[in-house]
């Protein structure tokens, strides 16, 4: 493992909404890296966007980051609560010589013809107030005129290696004399975060690729704060399957979302692992502990990764089957109604032997749910190609009756002996076993799948077997007149 005991890795989302799994990987990124090293992992929420951000959006990542099994060793930082200290960084760059006042109206800016972009319309600022004397700018801060601090770039280039993507070469003539301290006195994005990073002794910075053009400009300020320079990596974007950016079209984006969904955190943080990153062979379902054993960015891929919905459901699937009932049974606890609770406690050990059966068919703690629901209660309704199927026989109803018959006889209600005497029963009748087990699968839960029928009739016990025979016949009567 290598050690590196000062490293300080951070995640920095901003509380506008609930926490993308783009976020979430990049936090799990961060969280495996400072781990890995023996360093140290920080939260920062930068809420300065007082607008959008909300106090539900914070508690949300929060919550999901904790959900994850993340952890952090001091306590959150809030951006907000930073104005001055921002404030006062971009006074020391005045007064270093290095930032300067700008009265240039923001909402006619000159443009500058040899920077300007005609595709995407917009321009660098050409520095018209560099030029300005020291009488000239204190008059003007006299008169009360909007005036934003810009930082002074020098010529030539600004060079770095991405922990991800390597050597990046970006020319300064690129660049303009970016705004430090908007006309309200509020900091920009730049400036907040690089004088958070350095104030936090952050030694590396890991975030997605969409913030890379970020990169240069803060450079430019701890180089003029004469500020070491964190290591700066760029992870890839998340894709959809289309291979386009993630969103809502591609579904669930939200470690909430999955959360409802009954995936588990251990599945979700696996999965988010292995976009991007590769342990070097064909294993996939690992420890956090094997993870951060074998972490490392040397690993991580150049090229975007395709989020896939159903890998993840098999992987969810994985974990799953791993589980005890009764850690299942633990999980759906906030899930299940107070009547079904109760019909729980009248009968664990069916239930926990019911959840058992449906590993196999189970992708989510959803699947587990849904396929349980016939324990709790009798079938109001039976799937309508399944009733034309199996209940439309003329001979239905007194084949039925005569099932219930011999299992009102069956004094032992184990799956071995139902096993038996159903196929006994069959046998006699010159029918399949199929033509038994799928009319009477139907009747007992109302629908033409569910784990074995013979472990069905076992959990359900010999009352609710009978009575929802019954009631199937009823049915199979009505279906008559």
């Amino acid at each position: 493992m290598n050690k590196n005991l000062n490293s300080v890795y951070r995640f920095a989302p901003s509380p506008t909404g609930f926490l993308h799994v783009g976020g979430a990987r990049t936090a799990i990124f961060n969280w495996l890296l400072a781990n890995h090293e023996g360093g140290k992992f920080l939260l920062r929420i930068e809420d300065t966007d007082r607008q959008r951000s909300t106090e539900a959006s914070v508690a949300q990542i929060i919550t999901s980051l904790m959900w994850l099994g993340l952890s952090w060793d001091e306590t959150p930082l809030f951006q907000s609560s930073r104005l001055e200290r921002h404030q006062q960084a971009a006074m020391d760059l005045l007064k270093m010589g290095k930032a300067y006042y700008c009265f240039c109206s923001r909402e006619k800016p000159e443009p500058d013809g040899e920077h300007s972009d005609n595709n995407r319309k917009s321009y660098l600022y050409n520095g018209r107030c560099r030029s300005l004397s020291q009488e000239e700018v204190n008059r003007n801060l006299r008169d009360g005129l909007p005036a934003v601090v810009r930082l002074m770039l020098p010529p030539g280039t600004t060079r770095f290696i991405d922990g991800v993507h390597g050597r990046v070469v970006i020319d300064n003539a690129e660049l303009d004399d970016f705004v430090l301290l908007r006309s309200d006195r509020t900091p920009v994005y730049q400036l907040a975060v690089v004088v958070d990073d350095h104030d936090m002794g952050v030694t590396h910075v890991l975030r997605g690729d969409d913030h890379l053009s970020n990169t240069p400009k803060q450079i430019h300020i701890y180089h003029a704060m004469n500020w070491p320079v964190p290591q700066f990596s760029h992870l890839p974007l998340i894709l959809g399957s289309d291979k386009q950016r993630l969103s809502k079209r591609h579904g669930a984006t939200s470690v909430e979302e999955f959360q409802e969904q009954g995936i588990l955190p251990a599945s979700l943080f696996n999965y988010l692992c292995l976009l991007g990153w590769s342990p070097g062979d064909d294993k996939e379902i690992m420890t956090k502990e094997e993870i951060i054993e074998r972490f490392s960015l040397e690993r991580t891929n150049k090229a975007s990764a395709v989020f896939d919905q159903q890998k993840l459901l098999w992987m969810n699937a994985k974990y799953l089957a791993d589980l005890s009932a009764t850690d299942i049974l633990d999980k759906i606890q906030d899930r299940l109604t107070t009547i079904e609770k109760k019909e729980i406690e009248n009968n664990r050990d069916s239930f926990l032997l019911l959840l058992d059966l449906l590993k196999p068919r189970s992708r989510t703690l959803i699947d587990f749910l849904e396929g349980s629901r016939f324990f709790f209660s009798d079938p109001e309704t039976y799937e309508e190609a399944a009733v034309k199927k199996y209940f439309s026989s003329p001979d239905a109803e007194e084949f039925l009756g005569k099932v219930s018959g011999l299992l009102s006889e069956q004094i032992d209600f184990r799956v071995g002996q139902i096993e038996q005497l159903i196929r006994g029963f069959a046998e006699s009748q010159k029918m399949s076993a199929g033509q038994v087990i799928h009319p009477l699968r139907l009747a007992l839960t109302g629908r033409s799948a569910s784990p074995g029928i013979f472990e069905v009739l076992g959990v359900l016990g010999r009352e609710k077997v009978l009575r929802r025979i019954g009631r199937a016949v009823e049915h199979i009567k009505a279906l008559r007149h």
